[in-house]
């Protein structure tokens, strides 16, 4: 396999696994906020709040990911 494949294999995997990595991370996220205000309703402007400050630290990560990727890929082309 040439030096541009391994690019654009690499670029594949690494967006798929942190699509992946993301998707479950807010998963857990926005589930254990929905616990935490069935269990206090009246904390719910609060967890929110925190809940989507979480959101965007994770969605960080797979941009960073997806930035990482277009780079391989511009490698890849060559």
């Amino acid at each position: 396999m040439t030096p541009q494949g391994f690019a654009w294999l690499g670029a594949g995997i690494g967006i798929g696994l942190a699509a992946l990595g993301t998707g479950i991370g807010i998963g857990i996220l926005v589930g254990k906020t929905v616990e935490a205000v069935a269990r206090q309703p009246e904390m719910r402007g609060t967890l929110q709040r925190l809940m989507i400050l979480g959101i965007a630290f994770v969605e960080a990560l797979c941009l960073y990911a997806l930035v990482i990727s277009i780079m391989l890929i511009g490698k890849g082309v060559e």
